[in-house]
């Protein structure tokens, strides 16, 4: 009976900790538009999300479906991002920082897609 309690807890506790897809691709979205305003920056993108380092956001993740925007155009997008930051130490460039590869993620219709994550530096 013990281990029977067990596994119910476990279950139970595990399903709470379950990502509703719906939610986080709406998440996602929200953080594209508030990096990239203009809709035709955000074609293709799955998640901009920038890391803020003494006031200035230096680095950014980005998720981008690689069958719909190549990696140069994304480097675009995110060196016009890096231009807006006008912070004296930086260029307006950017680099890329660490490449995650590419992984499958769960849509908010249920469906699974190839998503390449870069974390790019603004320089």
């Amino acid at each position: 009976m013990k281990k029977v309690s067990a596994l119910i807890i476990a279950a139970i506790a595990l399903t709470g900790c379950s990502v509703d897809p719906k939610a986080a691709a709406t998440r996602r979205a929200s953080l594209v538009q508030s990096v990239f305003p203009n809709p035709a920056d955000q074609q293709g993108l799955d998640l901009a999300f920038p890391l803020e380092s003494g006031g200035v956001y230096k680095t950014l993740e980005v998720g981008f479906f690689p069958d719909e925007v190549s990696e140069p155009e994304v480097r675009r997008r995110v060196a016009s991002f890096c231009a807006g930051q006008a912070s004296p130490r930086l260029t307006g460039q950017a680099a890329i920082k660490k490449d995650s590869g590419i992984s499958n993620r769960t849509q908010g219709d249920g469906s699974v897609r190839p998503v390449h994550t870069i974390f790019y530096t603004c320089v």
